[in-house]
């Protein structure tokens, strides 16, 4: 029997014909281009699921202040994991990560510079994050000696090739410490919050100078320069512990400045939802998650429509067959059957085609790109699509052609049964997502360029910026006199993203118990003119000795300290008695995401390391090239690395780009779909109705006439299609922008733009067919059958 339904199965997609070809096509593109999508999903919902007991291990956080001052950091205290493990009960296990700066090393007697994915860490680093998996060296004693990293197998490979890592040396260039390679760690997965590629044993921070304050880092209070991550007993109650942490903290207090307590954040949710409560990366995932499910009812109601439509056509078979004594579980299982296979058929097209997008789904999603059918998740999201597919595409027009009456079908009266309501809101409900879709492209990629060109406060344009290192005031005078240099500051972060912030400050007025986290920027007296930074009051620094009790405050930061007329003004920084000479004009000091810092500017010129070189567009390769070879006279051993601060700018808003391109991809293919699934209802409508096309021209209808009369009810599915999603679409689209401190207001061109393309590419393929049906020959057409 079910060999006879896939013989009747085979023979009917045959028949079909290009209908045939509609579906299966239409039905593999949007299966691939979702299953990549739900892949991306799947990746971000589970982060860091890969470690054992992951539900009770937790990220500390640390929380400041209230109202308007009120801030969460992840940086910890050192001390805090050695009191945990020490004082608290329901702590298994405690680690510290923190940054370990961008350095240069020489392995094998070559030299390499790496600026990103470097960490200190503890001993017992594995047995929290054991999902990390040990290729080379033993687990139990990851770092046997004060001196031993880890490595990842990218690293070691690239330190030293395919030779065997373990025992092997390498030197860091900049402090002449050398390295021995205890462990070799297997690169992290895609879903991984830790993507380190070199762990330095935290333990040599102990045999270095004492951190801040002149105390070793495991007493050190003061000093928040950790990530804290605990793995809790079964059971333990995270509120509680945390009060425990708080109160261990405040014992090391001798007064009630700078309050502060603890927090635990799940790990399951520290990629997900930033500490401040930010959750902007949720709601993307969630966007994501259903633009994918939209794609597949797009896919799904292309099906649904042509099968109800083609039904008629089928009407005197199931007619026949019911007289010949089939029930309607027997027609049932027939169709069912046809719609798996011609599902199965769109899969397996759909697999071939992911090849082809692979790469351009890695380039916007900074993922690796690889869809193994080896991977058992790969089969949980191919059988999920799948079943979503069967359900929505095959139960339905199963279900309604085998329940036809025979004989009205007999007698060719099936339109009771055809669906013809059921294809009209199929259509007002496709092309409605589809125009939420170009909503949602339109919106972002306003708010991208409102990102791109809104005014950050300072001119980034034609500057790039390296670590001058320990030779930044030679370079620097160096480079005022080249006359492709139009000027040149030092600081110690770019003004595009400060990294550094203190709870340091004091000043006339202030609270005993307030707790106001300030950004702070070291520059130089050329920083303020050569950015082109606005003083509101005061002057700027000169270059003296009484820079360095002078300070220099943001408007947010007048406002917070509700310092008045500041200029003059008593302002401690850390343990600097000074004065606040300046009020700049605010200016991003971060992503718009979020509310401009009150910035707190100072001016140690020694401290400096970050040369930014002011050029024209013109000039800058000439400029780049004096650099370079100033570069090679001081450091000739380094590789001489720069940035435009343009590039930097875009890295803070990398996840934005990536989800305005996925929606105009998105959009595109649902565009596309749609207007298939229309396509072939307008040439069926054409089909059914060729007769009186044919004696409408007899009687004199124009070509003009008869496209219109085929065009006009689709037109109205369309227009009601734009009126249903123009509200949802902006309520969506207002939810997402929300997340930002910094936006533009929705457009209600935006609609109106969205609406017509949505009605020009229908027309257009409507068009396509009612011109083709129009200037057929009316003799042919009135003879059709």
């Amino acid at each position: 029997m079910i060999r006879n339904y896939f013989k009747i199965a085979l023979r009917n997609l045959r028949a079909g014909g290009w209908y045939s070809a509609l579906n299966i096509g239409g039905l593999a593109v949007v299966l691939a281009v979702s299953l990549l999508l739900f892949r991306w999903v799947q990746d971000e919902l589970s982060y860091d699921s890969f470690h054992t007991d992951t539900e009770r291990i937790y990220q500390v956080n640390v929380h400041f202040g209230k109202g308007e001052d009120e801030y969460t950091s992840t940086s910890t205290p050192g001390p805090i994991a050695v009191a945990a493990l020490r004082e608290v009960p329901e702590v298994e296990s405690a680690v510290r990560m923190g940054d370990y700066p961008s350095a240069t090393f020489r392995a094998n007697n070559k030299t390499f510079t790496e600026k990103d994915n470097l960490a200190y860490t503890d001993v017992n680093f594995v047995d929290i994050f054991n999902g990390f998996k040990v290729l080379y060296g033993n687990k139990n004693v990851l770092f046997p000696t004060p001196n031993a990293v880890v490595l990842s197998e990218k690293l070691a490979r690239k330190f030293f090739g395919t030779a065997d890592a373990i025992g092997k040396t390498f030197t860091n260039v900049e402090s002449n410490a050398t390295f021995t390679v205890s462990a070799v760690l297997e690169n992290a997965p895609d879903n991984s919050s830790f993507k380190n590629d070199m762990y330095v044993n935290l333990a040599i921070l102990k045999t270095l100078d004492p951190g801040k304050g002149g105390r070793p880092v495991d007493e050190n209070w003061d000093d928040y320069g950790f990530g804290t991550y605990v793995k809790l007993a079964a059971n333990a109650d995270p509120s509680a512990v945390a009060k425990k942490l708080t109160s261990i903290q405040a014992k090391t207090r001798d007064d009630a400045t700078n309050p502060s307590n603890f927090q635990l954040q799940p790990l399951s949710e520290i990629h997900l939802y930033a500490v401040e409560g930010n959750d902007s990366a949720d709601k993307q995932v969630g966007i994501m998650g259903a633009v994918a499910l939209l794609l597949l009812s797009i896919g799904c109601i292309n099906y649904v429509n042509l099968t109800t439509a083609r039904a008629t056509r089928r009407a005197r078979e199931i007619g026949i067959r019911k007289v010949a004594g089939a029930g309607s579980r027997q027609l049932a299982m027939q169709l069912l059957v046809e719609s798996l296979l011609t599902l199965s058929l769109s899969l397996f097209l759909s697999i071939m085609l992911l090849q082809g997008i692979l790469p351009f789904y890695a380039s916007i999603t900074g993922k690796s790109g690889r869809f193994s059918l080896f991977d058992p998740h790969t089969w949980q999201i191919l059988l999920g699509a799948l079943t979503f597919c069967f359900v929505l595409a095959g139960v339905y027009p199963a279900f309604l052609i085998s329940g036809f009456n025979p004989v009205q079908a007999l007698k060719g009266r099936s339109s009771q049964v055809s669906g013809a309501l059921l294809r009209k809101s199929l259509v007002v409900a496709q092309f409605a997502l589809a125009t939420m879709l170009i909503v949602g492209t339109f919106v972002i990629g306003s708010q991208m360029r409102f990102i791109r060109d809104r005014d950050p406060g300072f001119d980034r344009k034609h500057t790039f910026t390296f670590d001058g290192r320990t030779f930044t005031p030679q370079i620097k005078q160096a480079l005022s006199g080249e006359s492709s240099v139009l000027g040149v500051s030092t600081s110690t972060d770019t003004p595009v993203n400060v990294l550094t912030g203190t709870l340091s400050t004091d000043w006339d007025g202030k609270a005993k118990d307030r707790a106001l986290i300030m950004a702070q920027l070291n520059v130089d007296r050329d920083f303020i003119p050569n950015f082109k930074l606005k003083l509101l009051a005061g002057r700027n620094f000169r270059g003296t000795k009484v820079d360095s009790t002078s300070v220099i405050l943001n408007e947010t930061a007048v406002k917070q300290t509700g310092i008045k007329d500041p200029i003059g003004k008593r302002f401690k920084l850390d343990a600097t008695e000074g004065i606040i000479i300046g009020v700049v004009k605010d200016f991003n000091i971060t992503s718009v995401r979020m509310p401009i810092f009150p910035l707190v500017i100072f001016s140690h010129p020694g401290r400096n390391f970050r040369v930014h070189v002011h050029t024209t567009a013109e000039l800058a390769p000439v400029a780049i090239k004096k650099t370079e070879q100033l570069w090679k006279r001081y450091m000739p051993a380094y590789p001489f690395e720069y940035a435009f601060l343009d590039a930097n700018y875009d890295a803070l808003y990398r996840t934005e780009e990536q989800t305005g391109r996925l929606f105009n991809f998105f959009a595109g293919v649902a565009i596309v779909i749609s207007c298939l699934g229309l396509l072939g209802l307008t040439s069926f409508t054409t089909e059914q109705r060729t007769k009186e096309i044919g004696i409408r021209k007899v009687l004199g209808a124009t070509v003009l006439n008869i496209t219109t009369l085929l065009s006009r009810d689709f037109m109205k599915l369309i227009l009601i299609a734009i009126v249903i999603a123009s509200p949802i679409a902006w309520l969506v689209m207002d939810h997402w922008l929300n997340d930002f401190a910094y936006k533009v207001e929705i457009q209600w061109w935006v609609f109106l733009l969205a609406g017509l393309l949505a009605v020009i590419t229908a027309l257009l393929t409507i068009g396509f067919q009612s011109v083709k049906a129009a200037v057929a020959n009316p003799v042919q057409s009135i003879k059709t059958e």
